[in-house]
C-alpha cells in the first residue's frame, strides 16, 4: 500500500534541508581558519596587496570612482588592522617585536609547557637560544605514528630551554600555541 505524505510532513523535511550548511561555504570558511592560524605572513601580504591597490588606483580609474574605491580599501583595512592588533590575538603583540627577536608570548609558552612536563619551577626556566623557523607541516616536522598533519609550511620557532644542567629544544609556530619538544640535551 502506498501512503500519502502530508504537508505537514513535506514541510518539516523541507525546514530540515534548509537548516544545513551548504558543505562548500563551511569547507571554505574552514579552510580560511585554518591558514588564520597557521600562516599569518598571508594576511600580512593580502593587506599590503590592498595598500599598493590603492595607491595605483587614480592612475586607471576617473577621480570620483578612484576616491570612492580608495575609501572603501581604506575602511576595510582599517578593519583588518583593529582585527590584528587585538589584546587577544598573540600573532601581533601590543609593542611591535624587533624581527628575529622570540616574543615575550612565544618564550613564557614554552617555559610554562616545559615546567609542566618536568616539574621544574617556570621561572627557573631560562631561553638559551631562539631561530626564525619553517616547519614543513602542523605537527612541525614532529608527527606521532598514528597522527595526521596538515601539509603546509608553518613558520615558527626553535627555542632551546634550560635550568642550568639541562637543554631542552622546542619546535613552535610563530604564535606559540603550537609546541613540541623536539628533544633533549643533556650538558
Amino acid at each position: 500500500m502506498i501512503k500519502r505524505i502530508s504537508k505537514n510532513n513535506s514541510q518539516n523535511n523541507q525546514n530540515r534541508t534548509q537548516k544545513q550548511p551548504n558543505p562548500l561555504i563551511l569547507a571554505v570558511v574552514l579552510t580560511g581558519i585554518v591558514v588564520w592560524e597557521f600562516y599569518p605572513p598571508l594576511v600580512h601580504s593580502a593587506e599590503a596587496n590592498a595598500v599598493a591597490l590603492k595607491d595605483s588606483l587614480p592612475r586607471w580609474e576617473s577621480p570620483e570612482q578612484s576616491t570612492a574605491l580608495s575609501q572603501k580599501i581604506s575602511s576595510s583595512q582599517l578593519a583588518l588592522n583593529s582585527l590584528i592588533s587585538s589584546p587577544d590575538n598573540l600573532a601581533e603583540n601590543a609593542r611591535p617585536n624587533p624581527p628575529k627577536q622570540l616574543p615575550a608570548t612565544v618564550a613564557a609558552e614554552v617555559r610554562q609547557d616545559l615546567s609542566r612536563q618536568t616539574g621544574i619551577a617556570a621561572d627557573k626556566l631560562k631561553v638559551t637560544e631562539s631561530k626564525l623557523q619553517s616547519w614543513p607541516n602542523t605537527c612541525l616536522g614532529l608527527a606521532k605514528a598514528d597522527e595526521i598533519c596538515g601539509q603546509m609550511i608553518v613558520e615558527g620557532w626553535r627555542v632551546a630551554v634550560s635550568d642550568g644542567r639541562q637543554t631542552w629544544v622546542y619546535r613552535t609556530n610563530a604564535r606559540g600555541n603550537v609546541l613540541r619538544l623536539e628533544k633533549k640535551v643533556s650538558h
